[in-house]
């Protein structure tokens, strides 16, 4: 069973999971379904590999449209470790032959709607300010937060509670924070229990106003 990297991007729900070990109903099911299209590809004589320039044109179609890498491995349900080598140059390193499966999940995400041309590279705050709050419930107080995403604290709580919009780069790595720590404990990690206490607290606070 291969070691799942120290930094893995895989989530829950996708087939390479399961291969790591989790046990999950999802990710297990994912695996019986990729190993299932598998033994269909081998039956009609379809080759479990093949090149990756169609996905790759695909991919770096729907990044022209404003999707990023994690956005495309989001609706793919594939690592965005992958998705990255797929949109490299060959000169770059890109994947050589990728699972058919692969190719077949890049080629299945329809061209999103392009962004406001007024607003480019801005998203909407709403998943960002749900996953901070989540964090802050956990015990993870904004300055250690944005240390960690190399920002202002101010920016914590504007993102948090007021602001309509943000940067699509630091909505994608909030995205990606939230995955690390969500399911450590903050203490364990060099936060003071008093810090972390009144994160808590204030969360508290925050749901009761709402």
């Amino acid at each position: 069973m291969p070691r799942r990297p120290l930094r893995s991007a895989v989530r829950h729900g996708q087939a390479s999971c399961a291969d790591y070990g989790c046990t999950r109903a999802a990710c297990r099911q994912a695996a019986r379904r990729a190993r299932r299209q598998r033994n269909q590809d081998r039956l009609r004589g379809l080759p479990a590999r093949v090149p990756p320039y169609t996905a790759a044109r695909w991919a770096a179609r729907l990044r022209e449209h404003g999707m990023s890498a994690q956005d495309i491995a989001n609706r793919a349900g594939l690592s965005v470790t992958l998705v990255r080598r797929l949109l490299r140059t060959p000169e770059q390193g890109q994947a050589r032959n990728i699972a058919r499966s692969t190719a077949d999940a890049v080629l299945g995400i329809p061209i999103p709607a392009r962004r406001e041309p007024r607003a480019p590279g801005l998203t909407g705050s709403a998943e960002a300010s749900r996953l901070l709050a989540d964090l802050a419930r956990a015990g993870w107080p904004a300055p250690a937060l944005a240390q960690r995403l190399e920002i202002n604290a101010r920016t914590i709580h504007e993102v948090r509670d007021k602001r309509p919009r943000l940067r699509l780069d630091l909505a994608l790595r909030i995205r990606r924070l939230h995955r690390e720590l969500i399911g450590l404990d903050p203490i364990s990690q060099g936060i003071r229990p008093g810090n972390a206490a009144r994160a808590r607290a204030a969360a508290a606070r925050r749901a009761t106003e709402v």
